[in-house]
């Protein structure tokens, strides 16, 4: 045992906490003491963590990977060109800060925040800065985020930065620095609270046990000053997002849901006559305030980028009208600029007479002769930035260089661009950060360097900082700042509290009258095209799984199948209708036998590759989830990532299990009946839940006249054993049995599948639902003719009701039933034609229009 650690157990008779903690000297550690001691606010916690058995930490670990699996807590890397969402990784031993510490940190950011603002009020209002000299124009007007068009305008109660997000870290004396402001759309603060939400859940007995101060009343008061500003009463917010697979899509939805905002994308608003509206099923809608995750060059391609696809033409005329808030204002990236770090120091003196509480890191801004010459006499030892990069989730701009690092080439190549083109970069001295414990599996407790990110909000009360923020820490020995922009270890922040904590929960703010509501009809076009797919794609899933289920049972069942090519020829056949397989492909199949036929049923049920297998549905199913996220409750969410990644986690072995397909398939069922019973029983019937079921209804009628059409259109249903595969696949054979008490006939069968209006799977309830959901949806009522949509939907309603089963059930010629043919195909027409009018009439209009020009590549933090 080392001297520091039986200097703790001798002073306080306690179980070692820490016994293979071992810090480097140098550095500032957050628990370990230069004395070799344990800082006094962490041992209460530490002598709980080393009380908890072997087999509770592991139960632990284990909750918090579940609960972020479950959540699906995701992030795009940076640079992914593929952009594929990779788990987020939050280490449990959080970060512990005590009271008066927090108190000196919350003056410092207050205080940098409250300068900030300042400074963006005088530079897009007088600009007497800029006239008394205490800063230089070119930092200014040669910053690409200083927007011009924004000049001039207003903001209510002189709020330009409503939430905003400080980078700090601890140097080796103890002292906290900026690393790096944050004031164009701070990322992470959503992260922080499903750190802090999955951290007390794993951890419960500690966390109470240490007195934490919560975050909830951080949001509620952020969220309460920002709808206070609206001129209106029962304000309409929406948060703009960049839309799916940019970095932090997970938190835009996350945020949006907590704070009871609308995620929207650019395509979903319009401006007309200076006042932004939402494009939803009912109407142009009203919105009141923006809260952006849009970088503000995007926001608008009339008057900043004409080549985005992001923005909404108009968006800077209607904030110039003071028609809506944006949070941040635009152009409030202007202060993100490292540049002016070094110039803070005494714009704090000129603008709030007062010196800097919290200091930066050191920095010289290269467009200054003096400064430029001291950064290129250093460079070997500085870190340089290009200050015109924009800065990532969660650390400055990839254009980044550490001179220790360069060679003499690189060396001089850098300095000759410095020389260039001396206002687009800093030089910063490096910064040694401090360390804490990580807790990895199976290596114990080690120390790993870490940075802080505050927020920080505009309330009524003035500025207020959020008790905890999001910790990051090395994933090896990394000490400098800039490196540890490469990790995505987070943890979660614990400030303690002397006093009683509250225990508020985020509650409808109640700072203006609350109208009663039934439902809402601010539906998005966008968001009920999305929840008209998920439905489509989830019942797709449904078919899917009980067709492969049904054609596996009995590939392994009938022990005489493989002697009979026409019944394997069947099988394949549904497979072609469904359109899992090709005709090729299902040629191939029957040509090589039961093998052949198993291996076919293998690829549609685990093959990535296979453009319309179950995988690609299920791929399907997870992408339009993750774009009406904010629409589902967390119990329906997780139900549909449990289906999603059933195969995913099964995966095929080198060849098909067939005994293991069943049980996954078996649980898939399950699973998918666990989503239908949250859809029907929890889900408000508005407009959000009547899209949901019309793309299931229509998608259900699709499957259903496919199934009738290959099952039972052509010869000797009852004989062959069709009938009864049909009643299977439709869930339907118990019913059957029940009402009749005798084998499958066909005329009987034909009934209650299509026009039976009891039966959940026939045809005719399908469209009596449909029929339902569209006499509630939004219809321009002076129309003296009915619409396109009724005309189609009653009339085959009518043919439905009106077809007489046992003429169905007779065959003409060619050992066919023409007339079941000529049905289902009209019916699988009518579903095509309806899905489209749908389309066109509640949907067209939120499709973005193409602009041609370069694409934005990241949305910066």
């Amino acid at each position: 045992m080392s001297s520091t650690r039986a200097r703790y157990s001798a002073v306080d008779g306690a179980i070692d906490p820490l016994p293979d903690y071992a810090p480097s000297g140098g550095e500032f550690d957050e628990v370990i003491a230069p004395d070799g001691s344990v800082r006094p606010h962490w041992r209460e916690f530490l002598d709980g963590f080393a009380a908890l058995p072997e087999a509770e930490r592991d139960r632990a670990r284990g909750m918090a990977a579940r609960l972020l699996r479950e959540n699906s807590v995701t992030y795009v890397a940076q640079g992914d060109p593929e952009h594929r969402d990779r788990p987020w990784q939050l280490d449990l031993f959080p970060l512990l800060i005590e009271p008066s510490e927090w108190k000196a940190i919350e003056a410092g950011l207050i205080q940098r925040a409250d300068l900030l603002n300042r400074i963006l009020g005088d530079l897009y209002g007088p600009q007497t800065l800029l006239k008394a000299g205490k800063l230089p124009p070119s930092l200014v007007f040669g910053n690409p985020q200083f927007l011009n068009p924004c000049h001039g305008i207003a903001v209510p109660q002189n709020v330009h930065l409503h939430l905003l997000a400080f980078d700090i870290a601890r140097a080796p004396d103890g002292r906290w620095w900026v690393l790096s402001d944050r004031t164009q759309a701070p990322s992470g603060a959503g992260y922080a609270l499903e750190n802090r939400l999955v951290a007390s859940n794993s951890l419960p007995g500690l966390f109470a046990a240490s007195n934490v101060q919560r975050l909830a009343s951080f949001f509620a008061r952020f969220s309460e000053h920002f709808l206070s500003l609206s001129r209106h009463d029962d304000p309409l917010a929406v948060l703009l997002s960049p839309g799916p697979g940019r970095t932090t899509y997970f938190e835009h939805a996350y945020l949006a849901r907590y704070l009871g905002y609308s995620v929207v994308e650019g395509s979903d608003l319009t401006v007309r006559d200076d006042r932004l509206f939402l494009k939803t099923i009912d109407g142009l809608k009203p919105v009141d305030l923006v809260m952006r995750r849009v970088e503000s060059e995007y926001c608008d391609p009339l008057e900043l980028r004409t080549d985005s696809l992001l923005g909404v033409p108009g968006l800077v005329q209607a904030a110039r009208t003071g028609q809506v808030v944006v949070a941040n204002a635009l152009g409030s990236g202007l202060v993100e600029s490292d540049a002016f770090l070094s110039f803070l120091p005494g714009l704090c003196r000129h603008l709030l007479d007062e010196e800097l509480k919290m200091p930066g890191v050191a920095s010289w801004w290269c467009g200054q002769p003096q400064e430029r010459a001291y950064v290129l006499d250093n460079l070997d030892r500085l870190i340089v930035r290009n200050v015109t990069m924009p800065k990532t989730i969660l650390g400055p701009g990839q254009d980044r260089f550490i001179g220790a690092e360069l060679s003499a080439a690189e060396r001089e190549a850098l300095r000759g661009r410095i020389g260039r083109e001396g206002h687009k970069f800093i030089g910063q001295e490096p910064v040694a950060l401090s360390t804490t414990p990580v807790w990895l599996d199976g290596q114990g407790l080690r120390p790993a360097h870490m940075t802080l990110r505050v927020y920080v909000a505009a309330t009524a009360d003035g500025y207020k900082v959020m008790p905890g923020g999001l910790t990051r820490v090395s994933e090896a020995s990394i000490s400098q700042a800039p490196l540890l922009e490469q990790s995505n270890i987070s943890k979660d922040s614990w400030v303690l509290s002397d006093e009683p904590v509250d225990t508020f929960s985020l509650l409808t703010a109640p700072h203006n009258a609350l109208r009663l509501r039934r439902g809402s009809r601010d539906l998005p076009s966008r968001t009920a095209d999305n929840l008209f797919w998920l439905g489509r794609y989830a019942e797709r899933c449904e078919g899917t799984v009980r067709l492969l289920r049904s054609l596996l049972t009995r590939l392994h069942g009938e022990s005489d199948l493989a002697a009979h090519p026409v019944a394997l020829d069947r099988l394949v056949k549904l497979l072609v209708a469904q359109e899992h397989l090709s005709q090729r492909r299902a040629r191939q199949a029957v040509a090589g036998g039961m093998g052949a036929v198993e291996a076919a049923l293998g690829r549609v049920l685990f093959g990535r590759d296979t453009p319309d297998g179950l995988v690609s549905i299920l791929g399907n199913v997870r992408r339009t989830a993750n774009l009406v996220r904010e629409r589902l409750s967390e119990d329906t969410w997780q139900i549909l990532m449990e289906l999603v990644e059933t195969v995913e986690v099964s995966g095929p072995g080198d060849s098909l299990n067939v005994d293991e397909a069943l049980q996954l398939l078996d649980r898939m069922i399950r699973n998918q009946a666990a989503l239908n019973g949250m859809i029907m029983e929890n889900m408000t019937r508005a407009y959000s839940w009547r899209f949901l079921d019309l793309g299931r209804r229509l998608e259900r009628i699709r499957h259903m006249v496919r199934l009738i059409r290959n099952l039972a259109g052509r010869g000797d249903p009852e004989a062959t054993g069709s009938l009864g595969l049909l009643l299977e696949l439709a869930d339907s054979t118990m019913t059957y049995r029940t009402r009749y008490k005798a084998v499958p006939r066909l005329v009987a069968a034909l009934d209650l599948l299509m026009a039976d209006e009891t039966n959940p799977r026939s045809v005719l309830f399908q469209l009596n639902a449909f029929e339902t959901h569209m006499s509630e949806l939004p219809s321009d009522s002076s129309e003296a003719i009915i619409s396109p949509i009724q005309r189609i939907a009653t009339e085959l309603h009518a043919t439905l009701r009106l077809a007489d089963m046992e003429a169905l059930a007779g065959q003409s010629r060619r050992d066919k039933r023409e007339k079941l043919e000529r049905l289902t195909h009209k019916l699988e027409e009518g579903v095509k034609e309806l899905a489209d009018l749908i389309a066109r009439t509640y949907f067209s209009h939120s499709m973005p229009q193409h602009v041609s020009g370069p694409q934005w590549v990241e949305m910066p933090s």
